[in-house]
């Protein structure tokens, strides 16, 4: 299954990696992190996390997202989110994550807050 594409911006340094499934949950976390780790390795500098088809997100899924942003931190990039559905929203926010990551409404903001 391949779950990620990567979209190319025009002059931005940042990688945008689109997540194409409805839900980031235990059926297809390994495969996902696998995933991300390829393109983490392949393409090192900021990246954002484009959640616009994720509607439901496990404890599983939200382990990959929190590896992803320590994985980045530890390298020295940034790793922020965007296009969230009010389900996940409503997660991030349970989960105290809305105040530890970087979340923007779309693409398009997320890339303006990079440097």
């Amino acid at each position: 299954m391949d779950v990620f594409i990567q979209l190319s911006h025009k002059g931005s340094p940042v990688t945008v990696v689109k997540l194409h499934s409805e839900r980031l949950n235990a059926a297809i976390a390994r495969e996902v992190r696998k995933e991300l780790s390829q393109i983490l390795t392949e393409k090192p500098g900021h990246f954002l996390l484009d959640l616009s088809q994720v509607s439901l997100i496990d404890s599983m899924g939200l382990s990959v997202l929190v590896w992803a942003h320590r994985h980045c931190r530890t390298l020295g990039y940034q790793l922020k989110f965007c296009s969230l559905q009010e389900q996940v929203k409503l997660l991030f926010a349970i989960t105290g994550l809305d105040a530890i990551y970087e979340i923007y409404p779309s693409v398009e903001k997320a890339l303006e807050s990079f440097p």
